[in-house]
């Protein structure tokens, strides 16, 4: 294997700056805003400056490290930062392979947890980067069985509902005061709709995965299996600076492709399980 080198984008960098002074200089303005007058609704205030608080960390945080650089090579990963000392781990340290996809980033540690390499989804090529840790590492070994059932958080289920629930709110104002509930009927179907319609449960099954959505489900053989794949989906198409959802995607050789995201265990882990477990299957039929 030939050494590989993965960095942040250029514009990256700058993004982030921008971004942090822009969330800096409204942060600043909404607390100004408290010596013009009391205010109104509290919690909607707190729920902002929490937003915007979280939002600069966040750009303050990825501009200190724009400038990290990851190298990997036959025998290890080794992670820079310029004026420390590189962090090395060699592939037979890492037991711990995990996927925060809610942070955007891969945690890779070693068998005591206290050192540990951070790759931000937002890197230049990280699906190349990804993939080779997929093949370079090993997963923990368990005393029991390998998991089989991956499913999503309670919380990461409602969470799509932030935005259908501001506008049934927003439109039930609307209605109170005289205007037609078709804005509210809408809005709660919207609401319907979010929850119903992303899997959130998988089973692997000998024979086949089981997929399981709130209201039904579906069993797709191995044999029906055409590949497994994980990327990062974006709502806004900029590679450069900005990192997407992490989802792992099942094609069928009925030529459709059943996307999964946002499950606890974090993409790398079902991405691993669910490759694996079909490659078996096909291997049986």
């Amino acid at each position: 294997m030939a050494t590989e080198t993965f960095r942040y984008p250029r514009r990256f960098k700058t993004m982030t700056a921008v971004s942090g002074v822009v969330f800096a200089a409204l942060a600043i303005m909404l607390l100004m805003w408290l010596d013009i007058g009391p205010v109104r609704h509290t919690e909607l205030f707190v729920a902002i400056m929490l937003t915007v608080g979280t939002s600069l960390a966040w750009c303050v945080t990825m501009f200190r490290r724009a400038d990290d650089e990851v190298v990997l090579d036959e025998s290890s990963i080794a992670y820079r930062v310029p004026g420390r000392p590189t962090l090395i781990l060699s592939w037979p340290e890492i037991t711990r392979v995990r996927a925060r996809d809610v942070l955007q980033r891969l945690d890779l540690s070693d068998v005591t947890g206290t050192r540990r390499i951070v790759l931000a989804y937002q890197m230049e090529n990280f699906a190349r980067l990804r993939q080779i840790i997929r093949e370079r590492t090993t997963p923990a070994t368990t005393t029991g069985s390998p998991q089989r059932v991956f499913a999503k958080s309670l919380g990461a289920i409602l969470l799509p509902l932030h935005w259908p629930v501001v506008f049934v709110i927003v439109a039930a104002w609307f209605w109170r005061h005289g205007s037609s509930p078709l804005a509210l009927l809408f809005g709660i179907a919207w609401g319907v709709w979010v929850v119903l319609s992303p899997p959130w449960r998988v089973r692997l099954l000998d024979d086949a995965v089981a997929v399981d959505w709130l209201a039904w489900s579906r069993t797709i053989s191995y044999g029906d299996v055409v590949a497994v794949r994980i990327k990062e989906l974006k709502d806004i198409p900029d590679k450069e600076t900005t990192g997407g959802v992490a989802t792992v995607m099942i094609e069928t050789t009925r030529g459709d492709v059943i996307k999964l995201a946002g499950f606890k265990d974090g993409s790398f882990a079902l991405y691993r399980a669910l490759d694996e477990a079909s490659k078996l299957g096909r291997s049986r039929v």
